[in-house]
């Protein structure tokens, strides 16, 4: 006895990449294409880009206001920090009880010298 039949397969169907598919909508296209009515004006589709070519950052984004914060706070704590250890310095007193008083003041020179950059970076990528 020859086994029995299993399910006929609908052989695969050879679609051009330009021809729509059946069941497909013919003109429906994306609404967030540069020529949309849908769109509203002024809002473009593509990165900001600059004349150099290179992308604009922080041109009225969200973002701009905590990397604003965020410089800020690097840019006050490191100059705060290297005043006070200046000051420290100056007056002959400790920078960090029970260290080396040349090692603490340049580990805290160079902690307030590298906040003060972050905050610089920061804020120029505003």
């Amino acid at each position: 006895m020859p086994p029995a039949p299993g399910p006929v397969r609908p052989r695969p169907v050879a679609v051009r990449e330009n021809e729509p598919r059946a069941g497909a909508a013919e003109s429906v296209g994306s609404p967030f294409t540069s020529g949309s009515p849908v769109r509203r004006p002024h809002v473009t589709a593509s990165r900001r880009v600059d004349t150099r070519g290179w992308e604009k950052r922080g041109t009225g984004s969200m973002e701009s206001g905590p990397a604003i914060f965020a410089g800020l706070v690097f840019a006050l704590f490191g100059a705060g920090l290297l005043v006070w250890t200046a000051t420290r310095v100056r007056h002959g007193r400790p920078v960090a009880h029970g260290v080396s008083p040349v090692a603490s003041a340049t580990v805290a020179s160079v902690a307030a010298v590298a906040a003060l950059a972050l905050g610089a970076w920061c804020l120029t990528h505003v």
